[in-house]
């Protein structure tokens, strides 16, 4: 398996080999934890998971861990994506997420392709 693509300072970065690494873990593990940039100064520790197991009666937000892809970004948000839907605009990912600018730019180039290859 081919390692995620990386900055001179060893920070993964989004890249065709980032989404196949974290698409070949999330299939391996059920989860891929990241310590990602967006190649403007920006650091975050991303955890996604998928196919997570519940308990209790009522997952609220909609959101259907059997199904999507869960995104957490350490000290920030989390919440779940579905991988059926279209490419989703960054200011959607930035809400849930806590993102800004360029970060929130990154994160949905990230996100949606990571899903878009999933559901494939």
């Amino acid at each position: 398996m081919k390692r995620p693509n990386h900055d001179p300072y060893g920070e993964v970065i989004n890249g065709v080999e980032t989404y196949e690494w974290i698409i070949w873990s999330l299939k391996e593990k059920g989860t891929a934890f990241i310590g990602w940039t967006d190649e403007a100064s920006t650091h975050l520790d991303i955890l996604f998971a998928f196919q997570v197991p519940s308990a209790g009666s009522n997952i609220q937000g909609g959101i259907q861990p059997a199904r999507d892809l869960l995104v957490s970004i350490m000290r920030g948000g989390s919440f779940g994506f579905n991988l059926q839907k279209e490419w989703t605009h960054e200011a959607y990912f930035s809400e849930k997420l806590h993102t800004s600018g360029a970060t929130s730019l990154k994160i949905a180039e990230l996100i949606n392709e990571v899903r878009s290859r999933m559901s494939v």
